[in-house]
């Protein structure tokens, strides 16, 4: 009976001790440190526990309590003298208290503790660091490293340095860190992106600073690639694509590469239009020879590049189609070269208008001996354009279909149904469209999903606004007749729409379409009437920072006014910051004012 009482005596107890540890730290968390305090001056009376201590102390620390500051810490170390935290605990509470001599004199005991274990490092500067004794920690990682080599607090010193404001240094850190171990280049990028975003607001300053001790390394360390590839990446997130194809060419000669980087860098200037850049580097990765793997591929993609470059003339044209013959007799008729035949037909049919002779060119790429079946899609899916091109609707239709029921969960299966899609809204069937729409918006291919969703977006806010639904069924016809290449009757439609519905939510649309039309008959002048008109009727629309920069685009690369498309790039980042052409417009205007 005794036992039980006792036992029951004792439960109660640690029960109570309980119950004052969570009220104790509920005051602390909650700012009341004075009652924090008192309960955990009784809890410690009974017994020492860790769990205690850092409430304990910081709240000491919160009312500049110093004095008992450093005589718990004391007490806490006589209990536990193998945990130098306490220790730590002390030298911080006699130095906020003013006691440097005894500060001083406890710190070089310690320093004199540290042996070298990686765990008993971190945890001692982490202490230090995390009531910004940034100085003590940075010393205890540095004495660490000395006594044991194989140590590498990199990283740990680089947060440290970020904490103190010290972003130099975070910066060379972090590139130390690398150099002494590439496996972590991924981490250091990722590091180094965070510090270039800036929280989202990218800074230039801290761009051009890691792009200065970037170079400093590329130069010293000239037999290793990975510090170019990082500058190269560093390039390409500011837009400086030419810095970046310099030195991607440079480490492939440098380290007698075959050319794979630059090629990738092409892919990428494709992407971004970029063409002239693009041929660039084909012509580059050309010039290694025949024996390159890479020989066949860029010569194809550099002709695609040179005719997206090409300006609106038909000597262009016609020295493209003499480069397209030519490749075509050199490369011959093989798996290999299918995708020269599908271009070299969407430049007969879409750039020459000569549909008889894209046709036979996708008849003898279609009949190759052993053409892939991705390969043969492409192919069905260009000779499905040109149907609709010539007016074949149902046959264009039929293409497409077999397309997408052999790679229904494909990207190219979904870019059939996306062009599907599109006829049945040519013809005005815009709810089977729309339908047809709203799967494609979960595609895996963000292009694909993107242009769904465009084209989703425009039927939903202009089908059905008008009883008759006239207007949005001639805004169709006339994409239709855009997309076939009958531009003067487009443009009649689209006036048609402007001149019967006037101020129709179609009319910025209108004006985008009717511009684009404009720029391909080489008619910059009335494609800025247009974009005038989106900015003068429609400045808080979707389209209106779209207009602006295809404006400032105009004048910078077919009219050659730099002064007017460095107006309208400064408009860009004043009037629509958040824009998706704030980068492209900050490159240009930078490269400008050069």
């Amino acid at each position: 009976m005794r036992f039980l009482f006792l036992l029951f005596l004792t439960s109660y107890s640690l029960f109570a001790q309980q119950s004052d540890q969570q009220k104790a730290y509920r005051y602390y968390v909650d700012g009341e440190y004075q009652n924090a305090i008192e309960i955990y001056k009784e809890l410690t009376s009974v017994r020492y526990s860790g769990s205690y201590f850092t409430p304990y102390y910081n709240s000491l620390l919160e009312l500049e309590f110093y004095k008992d500051a450093n005589a718990i810490a004391k007490s806490f170390s006589k209990s536990n003298s193998r945990n130098l935290q306490y220790k730590i605990a002390q030298i911080i509470a006699l130095k906020k208290s003013g006691n440097s001599k005894r500060s001083n004199f406890l710190y070089s005991k310690l320093i004199n503790k540290i042996n070298g274990v990686r765990s008993q490092a971190i945890s001692s500067a982490s202490f230090f660091a995390s009531y910004e004794f940034y100085n003590e920690a940075l010393e205890i990682y540095r004495l660490a490293e000395k006594i044991n080599p194989n140590n590498n607090f990199g990283m740990q010193k680089a947060s440290i340095y970020s904490k103190n404001g010290e972003v130099e240094l975070m910066l060379e850190e972090y590139l130390l860190v690398m150099e002494k171990n590439s496996e972590q280049s991924q981490v250091i990028t990722s590091m180094i992106q965070k510090f270039v975003d800036n929280n989202g607001i990218w800074s230039d300053k801290n761009y051009e600073l890691i792009k200065k001790l970037l170079l400093i390394k590329v130069r010293k360390e000239k037999d290793r690639t990975d510090f170019t590839e990082m500058l190269i990446w560093l390039f390409m997130q500011n837009n400086e694509y030419n810095m970046a194809l310099i030195q991607a060419k440079a480490v492939d000669k440098r380290a007698k590469l075959n050319g794979e980087m630059v090629y990738n860098l092409a892919s990428t200037f494709l992407d971004k239009e970029e063409f002239s850049l693009a041929i660039e580097a084909y012509n580059y990765i050309i010039s290694k020879g025949k024996n390159n793997f890479l020989f066949i591929d860029s010569n194809i993609n550099r002709i695609y590049a040179l005719t997206k470059k090409s300006s609106f003339s038909t000597n262009d044209y016609h020295a493209i189609n003499i480069q397209y013959e030519n490749l075509i007799l050199e490369l011959g008729a093989n798996k290999e070269t299918v995708v020269l035949f599908t271009n070299y037909a969407h430049f007969k049919a879409f750039y020459e208008y000569d549909l008889d002779k894209a046709d036979s060119l996708l008849n003898i790429a279609m009949l190759i001996k052993g053409i892939n079946s991705v390969d043969l899609a492409e192919c069905k899916m260009e000779y499905a354009d040109i149907l609709l091109l010539k007016g074949n609707i149902w046959e264009s239709m039929l293409y497409y279909s077999q397309v997408e029921k052999d790679f229904k969960e494909d990207p190219i299966g979904h870019e059939a149904k996306l062009r599907r899609a599109k006829i049945s809204y040519f013809q005005g069937d815009f709810r089977w469209a729309q339908a047809q729409l709203e799967t494609l918006k979960a595609s895996t291919s963000k292009l694909i999903a993107n242009n769904a969703m465009e084209l989703s977006l425009l039927i939903t806010d202009n089908f059905n606004l008008d009883t008759t639904e006239i207007s949005m069924q001639t805004f169709a016809r006339a994409d239709l007749l855009k997309y076939q290449q009958k531009y003067d009757l487009a443009v009649f439609k689209y006036d048609s729409v402007l001149n019967i519905f006037p101020g129709h939510s179609l009319t910025d649309e209108i004006y985008m379409r009717k511009a684009d039309i404009y720029i391909k008959l080489n008619q910059p002048e009335n494609a800025l009437n247009c974009y005038e008109n989106i900015g003068d009727e429609w400045s808080s629309d979707i389209l209106a920072d779209d207009a602006l920069f295809k404006s400032a685009k105009i004048y910078d690369d077919l009219l050659g006014d730099d002064a007017l498309a460095l107006q309208l790039y400064n408009k860009i980042l004043e009037d629509y910051n958040s824009s998706i052409f704030v980068a492209e417009s900050r490159r240009r205007i930078r490269e400008l004012t050069k």
